[in-house]
């Protein structure tokens, strides 16, 4: 049921005084475990548009739409009562592209409308009952400079491989500081920590002035098999425990060899100590079943609620091409450390198939098999444990992308918290397609010229156009459980 309240009196039933303000809507859902939400559509200053004068402008008279949605944290309490949260875009205002033809090679693409557009953090207000309103934000920064979004040169670790394309199908130049932001938090030292979909790559960032302080990467402070991620799906989500350890989460299964992307079970974490350097991995059983493919599952991001339990968010297309964005909350103690753990022919347990792991499904437990062999570690096997949620979709949830996720509540105590806010990244607003059909621009090809020609190098009469997007709008909602989070703990 939605009902309208004037914002005055529920700000006075807050203890906050409050002026004349507009009214909102509150969602009070007939839900199991949620009792109301609160929408609020994220009020973006016109000095936060993004300046194009490029090939589809006339599309775009106010500039690009800003995206601060890949990642959320709630920063603290106003002396107001307000809400502080940092919040951070991904690499910038991108499209679908044809892949590149190169001789009989071709390699994937994307379109950059703003090519060196600076990936930028942000810090959004959320006075209650009244609005949401990004207040600051910085652009991220190496040796002083701000990076841009696109991708790495191909020989460099991390590259997601993919050729950087002008809205006119010109090739662009690599960026091997570039950076595709997807999550963000901050440590007791009031650093920032970010994940990126890249690389993976994790970086502490100060706070202050966006200047990158250390980065980690596969096989220099990060375990080298996270490297066999599925292109550009890396670190989706990045949470700090209270102690200080920083986990992140990859957005889908690695794809390991070019073999495994489609029949992996389950969907990889690491966790990373800062001060020591030592790393764990553990497995988070994504719901395989529910997916036409393994590899569709796609993690929204993670928020720490204290050392082992995390809430998290899993989504992508089911096999009737609907989307899920569901939240879980999880728990990896007594989760083996996958790091230890191989097939007995040596492999990575992404390559046993769903009969192998079904035990290990919801921390269930296999021992003494044959198929599975452990390196300093008991030769049982269990992955993280979790508990559903919600489903976004149940309450009204459209949007396709929940990518930014917090718990808003003391720190330090989140289990005792029954808050929880979820921000969408809205893509800048745009959306690349082929002619007026629609067509998938991923389906052609462009060759050294620039001209759009078919898989077999033909030229073909289609035209690339960007327009804008259905979803345009940055909608953070919170949502208010009825019992703290330590009340569905996975037990």
């Amino acid at each position: 049921m939605q009902v309208r309240l004037v914002a005055a009196a529920v700000l006075a039933a807050f203890g906050v005084a409050t002026q004349a303000a507009e009214a909102f809507e509150i969602d009070t859902p007939e839900h199991a475990h949620i009792a109301s939400v609160e929408r609020y559509t994220v009020q973006i200053p016109a000095s936060e548009q993004i300046a194009y004068t490029g090939k589809f402008a006339s599309a775009f008279p106010q500039g690009l739409h800003p995206a601060f949605g890949s990642g959320l944290r709630f920063k603290g309490y106003g002396k107001d009562a307000s809400l502080s949260f940092w919040a951070i875009t991904d690499r910038g205002p991108n499209g679908d592209a044809p892949k590149v033809l190169n001789g009989d090679k071709k390699s994937p693409s994307k379109i950059f409308l703003a090519p060196d557009f600076a990936p930028r953090i942000g810090q959004i207000n959320v006075q209650l009952a009244d609005a949401a309103r990004l207040v600051s934000s910085m652009p991220l920064k190496q040796d002083g400079k701000a990076i841009s979004g696109r991708p790495i040169s191909p020989e460099n670790t991390g590259s997601s491989k993919e050729i950087p394309l002008s809205d006119t199908l010109a090739t662009l130049k690599f960026d091997d500081f570039g950076m595709d932001p997807e999550g963000i938090d901050f440590d007791s030292a009031g650093n920032l920590w970010i994940s990126d979909e890249y690389g993976p790559f994790i970086a502490q960032v100060d706070a202050k002035s966006g200047e990158f302080m250390q980065q980690y990467l596969p096989g220099a402070g990060l375990p080298e098999v996270l490297g066999e991620r599925q292109a550009n799906r890396g670190m989706e989500g990045i949470a700090l425990t209270p102690k200080g350890l920083v986990v992140g989460l990859i957005q889908s299964t690695l794809d390991i060899k070019k073999e495994t992307k489609g029949s992996a079970q389950f969907i990889r974490l690491v966790v990373l100590d800062p001060k020591t350097g030592d790393t764990q991995m553990y497995a988070y059983p994504h719901d395989v079943k529910e997916y036409k493919k393994s590899g569709d599952a796609k993690m929204g991001d993670i928020v720490a609620i204290d050392e082992t339990r995390f809430l998290v968010i899993e989504q992508g297309k089911d096999k009737n091409k609907q989307m899920r964005n569901v939240v879980y909350l999880i728990d990896i103690k007594g989760a083996q450390d996958l790091s230890k753990v191989k097939l007995a022919n040596g492999k990575e347990l992404e390559y046993a198939d769903a009969k192998q792991l079904e035990a290990f499904k919801e921390g269930g437990e296999v021992s003494g098999t044959s198929n599975i062999v452990s390196a300093g570690a008991s030769s049982s096997f269990k992955m993280a444990k979790k508990t559903r949620l919600f489903d976004l979709r149940e309450i009204g949830w459209t949007a396709e992308k929940a990518e930014g996720l917090a718990v808003v509540g003391d720190l330090g105590k989140f289990g005792d918290a029954t808050e929880i806010a979820i921000i969408n990244d809205n893509d800048f607003g745009l959306k690349a397609s082929i002619n007026a059909k629609e067509s998938d621009p991923e389906e052609y090809a462009v060759d050294k010229a620039g001209k759009l020609v078919d898989d077999k190098g033909n030229a073909v009469n289609a035209e690339l156009r960007i327009a804008q997007g259905e979803e345009r709008d940055t909608q953070l909602w919170m949502i208010h459980l009825k019992k703290p989070l330590k009340d569905y703990f996975p037990k």
